[in-house]
């Protein structure tokens, strides 16, 4: 899939306005997840929580995030005003099944505060839609969330696997000052769900960003990845580079079948069964 298949001018500068349609209906739609789906009932009677990391969506959900994709298993949530305010943050996410197999084609929804810990609504800034590579792998430039309250800096994302295979899993996914967990604490910890980070000095001034451990040489993956994005800053004249660089892996549950479902099938087995013997009875009588 080449470049020009995707909206890189969108992608780099989300800042199309949300419509007062959309955020009704997404103020209606959080009233009922807040109230019902994220209730603490839901979670005790086993409607959430099937997976370790499934976490609660949250207030600050909008529907119909528009794509950010730039390239294959790439995209940008931020705006360049932001990348060069808090400086460019690059998250590699690997979404994989619970045997640890890569999903290909996963389809992320992303929403996040800035730095400074506030959510926009008046655009879809810091929000946005993208899928994995082949091998379940998705780079997002973005920025550091940050804290907010009791909670730790994280990202939300709503995960969606292969159809009728996997199932879809809302998560977050915590970026902890020095990679300490123990900020995790104020909130309802999720230790799982911490993101590992390191920082690149060279881009910061010569220091490490918000504590995190100095992105080690070797780490060939992790650098060639901060080298392409550094040409996407360069071309698109940001003037900074990655400062940070965030590592995650999700994990969604394979799908199993309801007992209608596994009714539906078998019946139709059945039916299947039977409608060939039938046949071959008739053939055999002819």
């Amino acid at each position: 899939m080449h470049m020009n298949k995707f909206n890189t001018r969108i992608s780099w500068g989300p800042l199309m306005p949300i419509t007062l349609v959309t955020l009704v209906i997404s103020v209606i739609r959080s009233i009922w997840i807040v109230l019902v789906v994220d209730n603490v009932l839901s979670w005790k009677l086993g409607f959430r929580g099937h997976n370790e990391q499934d976490d609660v969506e949250g207030p600050f959900y909008l529907v119909g995030a528009p794509h950010r994709q730039i390239d294959v298993g790439k995209g940008v949530v931020a705006s360049i005003r932001l990348l060069k305010k808090h400086g460019p943050f690059l998250f590699i996410f690997d979404v994989k099944d619970s045997k640890g197999d890569p999903v290909p084609n996963a389809a992320l929804d992303w929403w996040q505060a800035d730095s400074n810990g506030g959510y926009y609504f008046a655009t879809w800034t810091l929000r946005g839609q993208l899928k994995t590579d082949a091998h379940g792998r998705a780079e997002v430039l973005s920025i550091r969330p940050g804290d907010y309250a009791t909670r730790p800096g994280h990202v939300h994302l709503a995960i969606s696997g292969t159809p009728g295979k996997h199932r879809d899993m809302t998560t977050q996914a915590y970026v902890c000052r020095n990679n300490d967990a123990l900020y995790m604490l104020r909130d309802i910890p999720r230790f799982g769900n911490r993101v590992a980070c390191w920082a690149i000095p060279t881009a910061n001034g010569g220091e490490l960003y918000w504590g995190f451990p100095e992105l080690p040489a070797n780490d060939v993956d992790a650098v060639k990845r901060v080298g392409w994005w550094n040409a996407k800053l360069k071309e698109q004249n940001v003037g900074r580079e990655i400062i940070a660089v965030g590592r995650h892996e999700a994990y969604l549950n394979v799908r199993t079948l309801s007992l209608m479902e596994v009714y539906f099938q078998t019946s139709m087995l059945r039916y299947g069964r039977r409608s060939g013997s039938m046949h071959d009875d008739r053939h055999n009588e002819s």
